[in-house]
């Protein structure tokens, strides 16, 4: 049995996803005196944005997705955050390696600023025996026309070609490397660089460098209050601003519908029941004037509306971007017993499945206890998937669960310490991102694309339709690596609405 309960009133704007980008869209119309609603596939907001903090360790916030921002290059949400009031801490692990960063490959242990000398096990030819950062450069400087295309910077990637005649937006980053390096120099990259994402499909448009690499770093900062306040600062001030604002939980957008008095029907699943019949579905019926769609590109794929469907749009949708997977993992123990091991540091890259572990501190309301970011990794998440979903059974052995087990043998060899010596943890919080309706923890550009004409055209994507989409899955400026990139694309429906983008 079918049950769809109708909504008398009508929204003026509703706003489908309660993450950073639909909270801030929602903050950033507050003040326009209108009926404006947030519907929320789960009961919580922040999406891709999620801190917890283990029960003995309330001072350090574990960030399940986003935790870090560059002070300059992610101005918007930076001065959001200031508007906010919310207070930032520079984040001491930073955006990447440091000199003296542990990198652990093919069972050798060296500092980074050791990568490309005698220490570095692979076999590179001589002049492939440098820092990744400078060999790759290299690649950009002696194999591509980068540095004589007369076109202005921003344009330059979608110009240049390399010596083969091949556009670099039609092509991989796995691509060009295919033709100008060695099957070693590859491997070496791979497998020092901290994410695969940059290494495959990733369009080599967006790789392109225009200056050589530099040793200064910009600052890396975070919300000390943990990345899930910012959402839900701007949501609680949506909120207070207008008596006709909302926000509903457990609603689950299913299809749109364009109304004869150019209204909109929206069509919501609830995402749990307290009804004993679970054999009966309830469809909840809403209305609006306009709509915007603050979710993930795998969100809109499965949506049922005919402005996502029209040829050029579902090219865009379905193959100019691809989700990108991600895991990561946090234990918690009752002291920091990795600072013991002889090749320490606060960061550590690795070849193992863990790709990179963070030290996350020491507790100072209750010291030692401690927080080590075991794993950080995306792309080749499946084996952690399975792990962890075992993990949920807790079955257990004399030798502790099967993730204690596999956890502490790369912990030894990560660590050079005996893997007897390494205790249980306490506690263990994990998240991998690839399912409905989140889908991967980012996306990545696919070769083939221009991609400020992607971006124009999923913002708005039927030309007579007040449907516009801010998922920074579209973004060309911050990528959809970051959360700043999420308010950018906000900014570029803004002017729709009556309000002045912000750049």
């Amino acid at each position: 049995m079918s049950i769809i309960i109708l909504e008398p009133k009508c929204d003026d704007i509703a706003i489908v996803g309660a993450g950073i980008a639909g909270t801030y869209a929602a903050w950033r119309l507050r003040h326009q005196n209108k009926r404006i609603s947030i519907y929320e596939y789960s009961d919580r907001v922040g999406g891709r944005l999620y801190t917890v903090q283990f029960p003995d360790i309330q001072d350090i916030n574990v960030e399940l997705g986003g935790m870090r921002y560059l002070r300059r290059s992610h101005a918007l949400l930076h001065d959001t955050i200031q508007q906010l009031g919310l207070p930032v801490k520079r984040f001491d692990l930073g955006s990447g390696p440091s000199p003296d960063t542990t990198v652990y490959v093919r069972g050798v242990h060296l500092r980074f600023d050791e990568l490309g000398g005698n220490k570095t096990p692979y076999r590179l030819r001589p002049n492939e025996k440098k820092t990744v950062s400078q060999l790759t450069w290299e690649v950009f400087r002696n194999y591509t026309d980068v540095l004589t295309t007369n076109v202005p910077d921003a344009d330059k990637k979608f110009f240049v070609r390399d010596r083969s005649g091949v556009l670099m937006y039609k092509q991989s980053v796995e691509s060009l490397f295919h033709k100008y390096l060695s099957a070693e120099a590859q491997k070496y990259i791979k497998e020092t660089t901290a994410f695969f994402t940059l290494l495959t499909e990733d369009s080599a448009s967006l790789a392109v460098q225009t200056a050589p690499p530099s040793t200064k770093s910009e600052e890396v900062l975070t919300v000390a209050t943990g990345f899930s306040s910012i959402p839900n600062e701007l949501l609680r001030r949506f909120l207070h601003a207008g008596e006709r604002h909302s926000i509903k939980y457990n609603h689950d957008l299913k299809a749109i519908r364009k109304r004869r008095d150019g209204y909109y029907n929206l069509f919501f699943e609830p995402t749990f029941s307290n009804s004993r019949d679970t054999t009966s579905k309830c469809t909840i019926k809403k209305c609006a004037k306009k709509v915007i769609l603050a979710t993930n590109r795998l969100s809109l794929e499965k949506l049922d509306w005919e402005g996502l469907y029209q040829p050029r749009i579902r090219e865009y949708l379905t193959k100019a971007v691809k989700d990108v997977p991600a895991a990561k993992l946090y234990f918690s123990y009752d002291s920091p017993w990795w600072r013991k091991s002889p090749v320490y540091s606060d960061y550590i890259r690795s070849d193992t499945p863990f790709r990179k572990t963070y030290d996350f501190g020491t507790s100072t309301l209750n010291p030692p206890k401690s927080v080590l970011q075991v794993m950080y990794a995306d792309t080749s998440v499946s084996y952690w998937a399975e792990l962890l979903n075992r993990a949920n059974g807790k079955e257990t052995s004399e030798n502790g669960t099967e993730l204690d087990q596999v956890t502490k043998k790369y912990l030894s060899d990560i660590y050079q310490i005996p893997i007897n010596t390494i205790p249980r943890p306490t506690n263990a919080a994990w998240m991998v991102w690839k399912n409905y309706p989140y889908g991967g923890a980012w996306q990545t550009w696919r070769p083939g694309y221009i991609l400020p004409i992607v971006e124009r055209a999923m913002t708005k994507p039927s030309v007579s339709d007040d449907v516009f989409v801010v998922s920074n899955a579209f973004n060309v400026r911050s990528f959809s690596y970051w959360s700043n990139g999420a308010l950018q694309s906000v900014e570029l429906a803004m002017p729709y609405f009556g309000l002045k983008r912000i750049k």
